[in-house]
């Protein structure tokens, strides 16, 4: 393990260094106070030029032309994709480790992808020769771009999505801001109204028609049959995709599936997450292998479309355990499979350091077999994205038979649509796109609830206005 102290004449890409050193975790790890310097100076002088030295010596040093036509957003923008390029060239050597998505560090690695596209430049090419992307990962993003054809447009309307942030219990790898039933059951019939009326805001704003509806968590099916009906009759369904996540199988209740149905809903998550009964026990699951059986055969008893989460590298797990999950859930021909690289967070209960020392090569084997399995088995992935702490900083991955791709998912993956959300801890957000200096430039804007359930219940009124304000001004 090297410790690296990073400095930078350039405040702005500080974060963006930070990121790439950790990437290599724990061969390099980032250490202000002990690190061995390494100094990355930046110049844009018309052409950009990166020297970066190491213990006081000049270790490497490029330059490249400025490309014309960009204005200040685009050519910091490139500046700065070079610079990490440069900076990467240099950590690879130090780690003695190449990273599958080269010096890319950012949560969608799509967006780069189109924004290759957008500037007439050869996607596939850039991102081997420039930004040291693998093979393996540049033909599932262009799988991904392909399969996203007919889905993927900008700014068309609007999605709307609704949070509950509960739980039966909590698993050992989760960091999601949740409340477990038993905390939370004094709130939840309030919380249930409040929600309501939340989501009834959107038919007071010109948001443009209605895309998707997503209610997510937690464990939106945890809660009673009520106030379930409750949310859920809020959005007044007009025949658009309608996604509730029922990850917890033991929750999805003959009860709950039919209030889903009679409410419009058109598809729900049942997550295994694995099928190894041991590991549901270990993980903090209260349920079975047999109940994830029947949950999903009540599901398409009512006709829904499933989506089935599973996690490689969960502890304890082999590269077969995860082969087999892989292949039952196949077996089971559910709309969606979605494949998690396990990510272990300060705020769940595994340690990332406790996991075994071969623990990067098994996460690229089960990443790799769940890739081809699902392709040659008629799933072709349709989103991705990276989060930090992930065994070999690889990749979630959601798989879809045809045409069963989840509108949902590429709209928030892919940033391209506005979104109205409602309920603790959800956050809703504008997309617009600007023209400036000639370039067109899209804008983001955000707005976070109270997290937690009863503060939310204490401030709705405030929060609703607040909503209304923030939609105003779009």
């Amino acid at each position: 393990m090297i410790k690296l102290k990073v400095v930078t004449n350039v405040e702005k890409f500080e974060n963006d260094f930070y990121d790439l050193v950790c990437a290599f975790d724990p061969l390099l790890v980032f250490d202000k106070q002990d690190g061995e310097l390494l100094f990355v100076e930046c110049i844009n002088n018309g052409y950009y030029q990166v020297k970066i030295s190491y213990r006081n010596s000049l270790v490497y040093q490029d330059s490249k032309e400025r490309e014309d036509g960009l204005n200040e957003l685009l050519d910091v923008r490139a500046f700065k994709r070079f610079a990490k390029r440069s900076l990467y060239i240099v950590l690879k050597d130090l780690a003695g480790v190449e990273l599958p998505y080269g010096s890319l560090t950012g949560i969608r690695p799509t967006k780069i992808y189109y924004d290759l596209l957008s500037e007439n430049k050869d996607p596939k090419r850039e991102l081997s020769e420039y930004y040291l992307v693998s093979d393996k990962k540049i033909e599932l993003l262009s799988r991904i771009i392909e399969t996203q054809k007919g889905i993927y447009s900008f700014g068309d309307g609007y999605d709307a999505f609704a949070n509950i942030p509960v739980c039966p219990t909590r698993c050992a790898y989760c960091s999601f801001i949740a409340e477990t039933y038993s905390h939370a059951k004094k709130h939840l019939e309030k919380y249930a109204e409040n929600v309501n009326r939340d989501i009834s805001t959107q038919f007071s704003m010109d948001l443009g028609n209605r895309r998707a509806i997503y209610v997510g968590g937690g464990t939106p099916t945890a809660i009673d049959d009520k106030d379930l009906q409750t949310i859920l009759s809020a959005f007044r369904s007009n025949g658009e995709e309608f996604t509730v996540e029922a990850g917890r199988p033991e929750t999805f209740t003959k009860e709950k599936a039919r209030i889903l149905k009679d409410n419009g809903v058109t598809r729900i998550s049942i997550n295994p997450q694995t099928f190894k009964e041991s590991t549901l026990s270990l993980i903090g699951r209260s349920h079975t292998v047999a109940d994830i059986y029947q949950a999903y055969e009540r599901a398409k008893n009512y006709d829904f479309d499933v989506n089935m989460d599973l996690i490689a590298m969960l502890p304890e797990e082999s590269v077969q355990d995860f082969i087999n999950s892989v292949d039952t859930a196949i077996s089971l021909e559910p709309a969606n499979i979605t494949v998690h690289t396990l990510s272990v967070k300060r705020g769940s209960t595994f340690n990332y350091y406790g996991m075994r020392s071969d623990a990067v090569n098994d996460a690229f084997k089960m990443v790799d077999y769940a890739y081809s399995a699902l392709t040659q088995n008629g799933y072709s992935p349709y989103y991705t994205y990276r989060q930090k702490n992930t065994f070999g900083r690889l990749e979630n991955v959601g798989y879809a038979k045809p045409k069963k791709a989840c509108v949902y998912n590429v709209d928030i993956m892919e940033e391209t649509h506005t979104v109205h959300a409602s309920g603790a801890g959800a956050i809703s957000k504008t997309v617009c796109q600007e023209v400036k200096d000639g370039a067109s430039n899209i804008r983001i804007e955000r707005l976070s609830e109270i997290k937690e359930v009863k503060g939310y219940n204490e401030r709705i009124d405030e929060l609703i206005q607040k909503k209304f304000d923030f939609f105003a001004k779009r």
